[in-house]
């Protein structure tokens, strides 16, 4: 990627994720951006209806949202989840993240068929939801998850296992999933002992040391939950370029752009792959999947497993 401007519409695939593709290497970290296209509410929008929910049941009142209108996002959601749990009224979360209105927008259809691993921090199931995808509960008592011909929800600390990421298709909730509400990962304190737990550094680390990740979704408003991730996944940099962002940018922007290009390229080593907003905003989003979903050919996960033993068997 290069800081060229101004930005494209549609930005060409960089060659280091066909390559990852080709080679079933390539895994799409999937942020709430995505999901605003189909309607899903922004993070002001989501911790102002939390919020509203509890007023409307009594639990404090429009004159406490009024007042607490003016703190981040974050810190109203955790007051709402404090009020919720210490009421024992647990927070309606599919409520509160469902589109009001149907969309129209094809973007997780386009993103569903480009056919690798998928990692999302966001909670709904638009992903897991696409045609041929069905799921399943948490594990059960035993160990073994009910329904076990399907696969599973992933969304549980328990779950987090680098060979997901082998299984074409396969959809993990990093933050959790409202169908298992005890799962979600959504205040500040929460993100702290989610991001200590070794199984989920284990994974972040299975995640960046052997695949090529392209994050999609990102703004400004989540780059605090990227940098969680991130952070946890740099104890062992590549000098290979396998961490890719695309974002959106204004074509009056170009200062911001350069510095965010070096922040994230000299803190974490992604790579930004910037698209212009002036036409579509968050849209075009949809029009480069289509493009990409159309470009990008993923290999065999066997194949490319049996020649990553033969090179690893070469260099003992």
């Amino acid at each position: 990627m290069s800081k060229t401007w101004t930005p494209p519409q549609i930005p060409p695939i960089p060659i280091e994720v066909k390559q990852a593709a080709s080679e079933a290497n390539l895994v799409i970290f999937v942020g709430a951006g995505v999901s605003r296209l189909m309607g899903c509410p922004s993070w002001d929008q989501f911790a102002d209806a939390a919020l509203r929910q509890l007023a409307a049941q009594d639990l404090i009142t429009f004159g406490d949202v009024q007042q607490l209108s003016h703190l981040p996002a974050k810190q109203r959601l955790s007051i709402s989840l404090q009020v919720s749990n210490s009421e024992s009224r647990p927070l309606d979360y599919a409520t509160l993240i469902q589109p009001k209105r149907p969309s129209d927008s094809r973007v997780y259809e386009y993103l569903n068929g480009i056919g690798c691993a998928y990692v999302t921090t966001n909670y709904d199931r638009f992903l897991d939801s696409m045609p041929g995808k069905t799921t399943v509960g948490e594990p059960g008592a035993e160990g073994e998850a009910v329904g076990k011909d399907e696969p599973e929800l992933i969304c549980w600390p328990h779950q987090l296992k680098g060979l997901r990421l082998r299984e074409p298709g396969t959809v993990i909730h990093l933050h959790g999933s409202i169908d298992e509400p005890e799962s979600v990962i959504m205040t500040t304190p929460q993100y702290l002992i989610h991001y200590d737990d070794k199984r989920v550094q284990d994974f972040l680390d299975e995640l960046f040391d052997r695949h090529t990740v392209l994050f999609l979704g990102y703004g400004l408003e989540e780059w605090e939950v990227l940098e969680h991730v991130l952070r946890k996944g740099r104890r062992h940099p590549s000098k290979q370029r396998k961490r890719f962002m695309l974002s959106g940018f204004y074509s009056h922007q170009e200062k911001t752009f350069s510095h965010l290009y070096d922040y994230y390229e000299k803190s974490f080593g992604v790579s930004l792959i910037h698209f212009s907003l002036d036409y579509m905003e968050y849209a075009q989003l949809e029009m480069i999947m289509e493009d990409w979903a159309g470009n990008l050919e993923v290999g065999d996960p066997l194949l490319a497993d049996d020649l990553e033993y033969v090179l690893e068997v070469a260099d003992e």
